[in-house]
């Protein structure tokens, strides 16, 4: 254009870069990755519901988005017995991969602060990037601290949804940490203006209101991992507040004296009987599933939370490319293609 017009020229651009950018970006990429807009439905219906009176569904932008503990449907998820899919990741230096996961319509993140070298500070980028996809996140808590409140109350405060147990063996393991996600008269959870209630700025009513909806959609889940775990659920599941119970197939194998072997029959057959007496106290039971056929194997004892594992997710895609990378060079070599 004429330079006497270039100003308003540049300005209108620019605003119909600012106003048309989401939804040529949708247009452009959405219709070619059904899952992609699967989830991406998923999510923003998990905003809506959260605050039905925002502007999300204008134009209009909207600086507080309610945090995924304003909203109940990964609780009634869980409540219901419905079939729950998460994703467990130590990958804490990361934030790209969970972002991805959220796309992929995963009901939860599984921030591992167990099995990792993880801290609230880097569990925090982990949340942060959760939110930014609609995914809430729950955090596995190391075991053995002494102040089981004050160690959960970090990742609490980076934003997690709700806090997993390891290694329960009674039920007042259970009982510490309901105390530690609820706020009083339910828990001891300290209170302060922090990011899932956007620091007490935006919607969501009085402190007061959000408290109580905190105490209604914080999840707390417990891990039974050994024996001795196995034999006290009966009284584990009387702790009121329990959302799941996940029972580790790996660490009870070693237990058993079976080390790694998930699928020992007796390791099956205890697993089993321990998801059968979890699901009759009304409480849903989780399992792992690092491969598909383990999804339906254990979907098809009754179990509901079931959870992949992003290491797991890496390793396979991983070793599939190298077995062919192998196989196709040793064939082109004249050489028999190992075995594998």
């Amino acid at each position: 254009p004429p330079p006497s017009i270039m100003p308003n020229f540049r300005g209108l651009c620019l605003g119909l870069l600012s106003r048309d950018i989401a939804c040529i970006t949708h247009a452009f990429f959405l219709p070619n990755r059904p899952y992609l807009c699967l989830a991406t439905n998923t999510n923003n219906a998990r905003r809506t519901s959260a605050n039905p009176t925002n502007n999300e569904s204008s134009n209009e932008y909207n600086p507080h988005h309610q945090h995924s503990l304003a909203d109940s449907t990964l609780k009634q998820k869980l409540r219901s017995g419905r079939p729950t899919v998460g994703v467990v990741t130590g990958f804490h230096n990361d934030s790209d991969h969970v972002e991805t996961i959220g796309l992929l319509g995963y009901d939860f993140l599984w921030a591992d602060a167990e099995h990792s070298s993880a801290n609230p500070s880097s569990i925090a980028n982990l949340i942060l990037a959760a939110e930014r996809r609609g995914m809430p996140t729950l955090v596995r808590i190391g075991y053995g601290y002494q102040n089981i409140i004050g160690h959960s109350q970090k990742f609490l405060v980076a934003g997690a949804q709700g806090i997993i147990l390891p290694q329960c063996e009674s039920a007042e393991d259970a009982a510490k940490i309901v105390e530690a996600v609820k706020f009083p008269p339910l828990g001891r959870r300290g209170l302060a203006g922090e990011r899932w209630n956007s620091w007490g700025l935006g919607d969501g009513g009085t402190l007061g209101d959000r408290v109580r909806v905190a105490n209604e959609n914080s999840v707390v889940g417990v891990v039974v991992e050994s024996r001795k775990g196995i034999e006290a659920l009966e009284s584990i599941l009387t702790v009121e507040d329990i959302d799941f119970v996940f029972v580790a197939p790996t660490d009870l194998s070693s237990d058993m004296g079976l080390p790694g072997q998930i699928r020992h029959p007796d390791v099956v057959d205890m697993v089993d009987q321990a998801g059968k007496t979890i699901r009759a106290a009304g409480v849903s039971s989780g399992m792992l599933a690092l491969t598909g056929d383990d999804y339906i194997f254990w979907r098809e004892r009754g179990f509901q939370v079931m959870c992949g594992v992003a290491h797991t997710f890496f390793t396979v895609g991983a070793q599939s490319l190298m077995r062919t990378v192998v196989e196709h060079e040793l064939s082109s070599d004249g050489c028999d293609p190992p075995t594998v």
